[in-house]
């Protein structure tokens, strides 16, 4: 059995105040990078990879952590250098017509629509936007790309490690740990993909996901390469 924990990190607070962020491309705040910074000093350094959403709020940051930790040699083996790696299906939704629009307004002007798509977002599109099922598909997508490379190089590292030792490696050792940092929506889809919940109403809504918070989602692959998943409620265990 082999083991790829997700470690998924939402982004900081950002510039540009009380605004829907998807697609608009703002930067974290200086109280963003302090989040995030604490959110990550909280857990172990050493991981096998980082990729990161595309957009500033989360990008900027995945490449110096990146940087941080191969600095301080917290990397899984010499002839691999830790960078980040940079995935648009990472990306939060699409808000269309309100992408970047000062909330309190949005309420204001189309608070009736605003609440609809909040409670059914399958139902009730943003105007001009992108579709929760387009939406889930580009998010599975590359967290099954992540998780194809990742358990593809747990294999090819326990060969080699057979190979130079002549015997079987231990099952502990399959097993890495990858930091993906995205947004609020991507996570909460992951969060309702691990618990088996599909198109529920209202159940996005109700997941409290703060800024710069930290959701742990271990993946297991059997001898078959079947996977199965499992929140790791409510903050992991990281060693």
């Amino acid at each position: 059995m082999k083991q790829v924990r997700l470690l998924l990190l939402r982004h900081g607070e950002c510039e540009g105040g009380a605004i829907l962020r998807g697609r608009v491309d703002v930067p974290l705040s200086e109280q963003g990078w302090q989040q995030m910074s604490a959110a990550v000093e909280a857990q172990a350094s050493t991981c096998s990879a980082i990729y990161s959403s595309t957009s500033r709020r989360c990008g900027e940051f995945a490449q110096a952590f990146a940087a941080e930790l191969h600095s301080t040699a917290a990397l899984v083996s010499e002839s691999r250098p830790l960078q980040a790696q940079f995935l648009s299906g990472l990306q939060e939704i699409d808000f269309g017509d309100w992408d970047g629009r000062r909330l309190d307004e949005l309420y204001q002007q189309e608070g009736e629509s605003l609440a609809a798509y909040w409670q059914n977002p399958w139902q009730t599109p943003p105007p001009n936007g992108e579709t929760m099922a387009s939406f889930e598909s580009r998010v599975n997508g590359a967290i099954d790309q992540i998780l194809a490379v990742e358990f593809e190089r747990l294999t090819v590292d326990s060969q080699n490690a057979e190979l130079a030792v002549g015997s079987g490696v231990a099952a502990c050792e399959l097993a890495a740990k990858v930091w993906v940092v995205t947004h609020g929506g991507v996570i909460r889809h992951l969060m309702a993909r691990a618990l088996g919940v599909e198109r529920a109403v209202g159940f996005y809504s109700q997941l409290d996901l703060p800024v710069a918070a930290v959701v742990s989602i271990n993946v297991l692959q059997d001898e078959h390469g079947v996977c199965y998943w499992r929140l790791d409620w409510p903050g992991g265990r990281c060693e």
